[in-house]
């Protein structure tokens, strides 16, 4: 029995466990213990999938574009409250459930079934390929993830190990916790996760620019929003006559603005991404319709 928690133990105890999972463990943990345990791996965790990440933003950048699947546009349509307690509460709770809830046996209904049909040599083969059920569940979580993305092209398949390694490393470290721990208890640093990870993106990276020019000509700025926080849909074209005076959209997406710009970039028409633009035309000099869709297809293309 480990005694004493400091973080070196721990993360020792977790690279051990990993060697040869174990459906579970002898230890009588107090509370304070626990709560040690769940932070440095927490900590842990941030430290591994912020290199992991690295991968998947070098494959975004460098070999092809991820693009987000429309299922996801849930979360930018809803208010900061909603989005926390979609992703730090309801969704930990849904995937525990399904991928480590069955980690250890005495849970696992559907291996019960098995054992009362095989007269218990399904408990014989559980345990026996334990470490193959283990990994093979954090891989299943992991692989889920593929659904945040619209991509179907082989490549894409062929690095989706890579893609979804940030939730590899959560599947197997969530594994851990949940069978050391406790249930509920892989599911506070699931939620913990997510929480922290949704919080920064709203206060530090919900907008990002795109661009901001402003000349003698027009004025323009389009900025990048990754969650519309249940915010009004506005896009008001301004014009006189055939003249386009200014466009000004709030929590719009790239494929309304390419659709009023009469924009035939098969790219941009499928774009969900939202957006803030204002356009303004000090001039007749330039057509804002090539202006604005250089500036778009610069970025996404």
């Amino acid at each position: 029995m480990i005694i004493s928690y400091g973080i070196n133990t721990i993360v020792k105890d977790l690279f051990d466990f990993l060697k040869n999972p174990q459906d579970n463990f002898n230890e009588t943990l107090s509370t304070k213990q626990k709560w040690k345990i769940l932070f440095s791996i927490l900590l842990l965790d941030f430290i591994l999938v912020i290199f992991a990440s690295g991968i998947t933003s070098f494959i975004d950048s460098f070999l092809f574009e991820l693009e987000s699947d429309p299922i996801e546009d849930i979360f930018s349509i809803k208010n900061a409250v909603s989005i926390i307690l979609l992703a730090a509460v309801i969704v930990p709770f849904i995937e525990e459930l399904i991928f480590r809830f069955p980690l250890k046996y005495e849970r696992n209904l559907v291996f019960h079934f098995f054992d009362f049909l095989t007269k218990n040599k399904a408990k014989t083969f559980w345990f026996k390929h334990f470490r193959i059920f283990f990994y093979l569940f954090a891989i299943a979580f992991a692989l889920m993830h593929l659904t945040n993305y619209s991509n179907t092209n082989s490549l894409f398949y062929i690095l989706a190990p890579l893609i979804v390694l940030p939730q590899i490393i959560a599947g197997i470290t969530l594994g851990y916790v949940r069978l050391k721990l406790g249930f509920f208890w892989g599911v506070l640093q699931h939620g913990l996760y997510n929480l922290i990870l949704f919080s920064v993106a709203l206060l530090f990276f919900n907008s990002n620019q795109l661009t901001k020019i402003n000349n003698i000509d027009y004025s323009l700025e389009i900025n990048i929003v990754e969650f519309g926080l249940n915010n009004p849909i506005t896009l008001e074209t301004y014009k006189s006559e055939d003249r386009i005076d200014s466009i000004i959209g709030n929590n719009t997406t790239v494929k309304e603005l390419a659709e009023i710009l009469d924009s035939t970039d098969t790219i941009l028409l499928k774009k969900s991404k939202r957006l803030n633009i204002r356009f303004i035309n000090k001039t007749n000099s330039k057509n804002p319709e090539t202006i604005i869709l250089d500036e778009l297809i610069k970025e996404f293309k």
